[in-house]
């Protein structure tokens, strides 16, 4: 089982060497002068000399060469095993997102905050993290570290075991595009669009479960009108209700509304005309799906965010469920979009959380069999007003602030558990975690 994490700090010594406390070498079988190897996260492997001269168990004391190819620096705090051969540091996690500004300090738009909460998480958990400079190479990659003294601060960065992707259509980084034949974790890969996740759940079984959708085409959004008299029309790619529309039929002619970016309605004639749809949709690929009469509450419809993630178990178990209310009685529910957040419980009827929750861990572990270190899904899921539970959307990278709203507490919670899941599969579990997973033992 591992301990609790080291502080890291440097030592002036031009040598190969790392000083440790005496009980930390027993621990792991080390002798004081030998020549072990150590590594951090799946970086190189450096061969060091072990000394005993210090006596704070929870420090590892090395000299700054041995800190420059490791890609740490004073302060980690990051935690230590035996790999069988060599000593092992980790886990390390990259953080992955859309750089607006790389100077003088870094700006990740709306994944700014999140990206310092992440690392202030990490670090208390002994989890090295940092949020990875697109500029990375193979051979050097470089980050961007937090501090709460001085912010955003470059800082090195090792190898990491794990790659947690927070925004839309990133390619693999730079420095890590061969990572995979080393092991590396992805913790949010990309599962495909909304049409390629739809026909997924449909091949396994989720058909009663999802609303009539197809590519989009004017002549299937003709036929889906003359069916369901309203659908939508979504982005293949894209989250938050951008670009989204609603299309209604009023006999001879097509009511139309987008919401965003800028909202704006008109009315198409029968049949639909390409220029009408390229003006309002532009070129985008998009998917036209059946409005659903949704469950109401207060007179606005109303729909339900899921998140569910892996933590220190390993499995698949629910986060949170909030309620989203829209903003006008025909409107969508998205909080970017004006929608309201309530707690689940004021608005679900009695049982009906069990259900939902029940179809959104079936989904997950559905999802996740295909992709195996997967830590969290967003799902959106309607009641309609004969009871019947809909999937609406299933989202890797969910935002968070709709748990703010809710419970501050909870989104911390959001961001912890990913960070739990990746001691767990990288093998650095703790005592305090193990107990969590199977239950405190007898003794």
């Amino acid at each position: 089982m591992v301990e609790g994490p080291l502080r890291i700090e440097s030592l002036v010594h031009t040598r190969d060497v790392i000083y440790a406390a005496a009980p930390l070498l027993r621990r792991y079988g080390m002798q004081q002068g030998s020549s072990v190897q150590i590594r951090a996260g799946l970086g190189p492997v450096c061969t060091v000399q072990i000394r005993s001269h210090i006596l704070d168990p929870n420090i590892l004391l090395m000299a700054r060469p041995v800190l420059r190819r490791l890609g740490l620096q004073r302060g980690d705090r990051i935690h230590a095993k035996w790999g069988g051969t060599q000593l092992e540091l980790g886990p390390v996690v990259a953080l992955w997102l859309p750089v607006r500004r790389r100077s003088p300090t870094p700006a990740f738009g709306a994944q700014t905050a999140w990206a310092r909460d992440a690392l202030v998480g990490a670090r208390d958990m002994g989890v090295l993290a940092y949020v990875l400079d697109p500029q990375s190479s193979p051979d050097s990659l470089r980050a961007w570290g937090w501090s709460s003294k001085n912010g955003w601060i470059r800082r090195p960065g090792p190898m990491p075991d794990a790659l947690w992707r927070r925004g839309e259509r990133l390619g693999p980084p730079r420095g890590l595009r061969e990572a995979k034949e080393t092991g590396l974790l992805n913790l949010a890969p990309d599962i495909g669009d909304k049409w390629r996740i739809t026909k997924f759940l449909l091949l396994q079984g989720f058909g009663d479960h999802i609303p009539w959708t197809r590519p989009m085409s004017l002549r299937r959004a003709e036929a889906a009108l003359l069916r369901f008299g309203r659908v939508y029309a979504k982005p293949r790619r894209g989250s938050g209700g951008r670009d989204l529309l609603l299309l209604e039929r009023r006999g001879e002619t097509i009511r139309w509304c987008r919401f965003d970016p800028s909202p704006a309605q008109g009315m198409w004639t029968i049949p639909l005309r390409l220029s009408d749809w390229r003006r309002v949709a532009g070129h985008r690929a998009y998917i036209v799906q059946e409005a659903r009469i949704p469950l109401t509450a207060f007179g606005r419809p109303v729909d339900f965010r899921w998140f569910v993630q892996r933590g220190g178990s390993g499995a698949w178990d629910v986060t949170a469920v909030v309620a989203r209310l829209a903003p006008e009685e025909d409107g969508p529910t998205n909080v970017s979009l004006g929608g309201k957040v309530f707690p689940v419980d004021e608005i679900l009827p009695d049982g009906e959380r069990e259900r939902g929750t029940a179809l959104a861990l079936s989904v997950a572990e559905a999802v996740g069999a295909l992709f195996p270190h997967l830590v969290e899904l967003g799902m959106d899921l309607l009641l309609d007003k004969s009871g019947e539970w809909w999937i609406l959307d299933v989202n890797p990278r969910p935002g968070r602030s709709t748990l703010k709203q809710i419970d501050p507490a909870l989104r911390q919670l959001s961001i912890r558990k990913p960070f739990e899941y990746v001691k767990y599969a990288t093998g650095y579990m703790t005592s305090d975690l193990a107990e969590e997973r199977t239950g405190p033992s007898e003794e």
